[in-house]
């Protein structure tokens, strides 16, 4: 009884090793003509031109060019009908350099979604191919504990530890199937986040292998924290919607005689995203809430209720402005830690790495001895299959992590992944 424990725990280690995480991503088309191969570069390259929200940020801001030109062509007598007219002219160019923020935020956005939906390909491929030779092994490791089993002297091996052994094989088989539709999944959202999701077009990734990036941290968080204040788009986005709203006191305040004057607010999304919405998950990350602008397209009233009203909403931009800049320190803190921390986890399993691979020479050696324990050969086998996958893991939230931190400090911190630039 006490062997079977041992054997079913081994088993258990065996289904452990291809419980790995596969993204669930949107939906397979297939086509008809043959994948093509394609680097991260190129990869790349094709979002940029073909991303629908990189076309809507750039038509968004042709508008506001548009919208600013028009306010520029009023002659003189429009100025005089209407006294807040250099005001709005200064609002529009304030509008454009959010609009330019917009655009590069959408270009961060999509090189970051790329970059990460590239390796989820190539890591769903790499468990794909673990997932081949731990069927393969097992199916030998099978093939040998039959023969015993069937011999004259079939030593410790009996029908109940032979039945286990293939009840390890079938759930091995079913997660590899998992495996597949995972990097099919992986390829699908790869596919939309390039603008090429409607199945014309079939991709596949050029790399084989997940690269093993340089495990050593050699920004400070000061550092990091610096580079993404004075870099990430959102923070022109709140600088300049707090412009705005100040330039709106003194529109208000130049109508004199109107009960009822229109806010910039009128022509314009004051409710932009700049930040995701937040999370207050128990079991995942803290991320506080944005705090969203406020104003109205019309206000009422006397000038000084209108130009009162204005100021309090002004004040509140300013609360949004200090609440954009603390979001961005904190993103930029715990992906700084997120860093450190998987370096350190993926140079630890690095050291096991090459003790797993000895283990599993050992163990196929070993099992072609009648006289060994199958039991505990196979134990050592699920132990060493796991240590491998685990390394897998670590490789592939490492790259996760450092593409996090490209974002994060708006590319003031960039990655050297193999292929990056499409060759000439």
């Amino acid at each position: 009884m006490q062997q079977q424990i041992k054997l079913a725990i081994a088993t258990g280690l065996l289904w452990l090793v291809l419980l790995l995480p596969t993204p669930a991503y949107s939906q397979i088309k297939t086509a008809e003509e043959p994948a093509r191969e394609l680097s991260l570069g190129e990869c790349l390259a094709i979002a940029v031109e073909r991303q629908p929200s990189l076309k809507a940020a750039w038509a968004s801001r042709d508008a506001a060019v548009i919208g600013r030109q028009a306010l520029y062509n009023i002659g003189p007598v429009g100025s005089v009908l209407s006294p807040d007219l250099r005001v709005r002219k200064s609002q529009a160019d304030r509008g454009i350099s959010a609009a330019d923020a917009d655009v590069q935020k959408a270009c961060n956005e999509v090189v970051h979604d790329v970059t990460r939906l590239y390796y989820s390909v190539v890591y769903a491929k790499v468990q794909e191919r673990h997932a081949d030779d731990v069927v393969a092994q097992l199916e030998a490791f099978a093939g040998i504990s039959k023969e015993l089993l069937d011999s004259a002297t079939p030593g410790e091996m009996t029908p109940l530890k032979y039945d286990l052994m293939l009840l390890a094989l079938a759930k091995v088989r079913l997660l590899r199937g998992k495996a597949q539709t995972g990097a099919k999944k992986a390829e699908a959202a790869l596919r939309e986040a390039m603008g090429v999701s409607d199945g014309a077009t079939m991709i596949r990734v050029m790399d084989r292998e997940l690269p093993v990036m340089d495990p050593k941290v050699v920004l400070t968080k000061e550092q990091v924290v610096e580079m993404a204040l004075s870099r990430r788009p959102e923070m022109t986005l709140a600088q300049a919607g707090a412009d705005v709203f100040r330039l709106e006191v003194c529109a208000q305040d130049r109508v004199r005689f109107r009960r009822k004057v229109p806010t910039f607010a009128a022509g314009s999304d004051i409710h932009a995203r700049m930040f995701p919405s937040g999370s207050r998950d128990p079991n995942g990350d803290y991320r506080p809430e944005p705090i969203q602008p406020e104003m109205p397209s019309l206000v009422v009233g006397r000038r000084s209720e209108r130009v009162a009203r204005v100021r309090a909403l002004s004040q509140r931009a300013d609360s949004v402005l200090e609440k954009a800049r603390n979001l961005i320190v904190l993103e930029a803190e715990t992906t700084f830690f997120d860093v450190e921390d998987g370096a350190k986890n993926l140079s630890l399993r690095k050291e096991a790495l090459d003790a797993s691979r000895d283990l599993m020479k050992r163990v196929r050696a070993g099992f072609e001895n009648p006289k060994a324990s199958k039991d505990q050969l196979l134990q050592a086998y699920g132990q060493a299959a796991e240590v491998q996958a685990e390394y897998h893991i670590a490789v592939f939230e490492y790259l996760l992590d450092l593409t996090a931190l490209e974002r994060v400090t708006a590319g003031g911190v960039r990655l050297e992944f193999p292929h990056r630039s499409p060759e000439k």
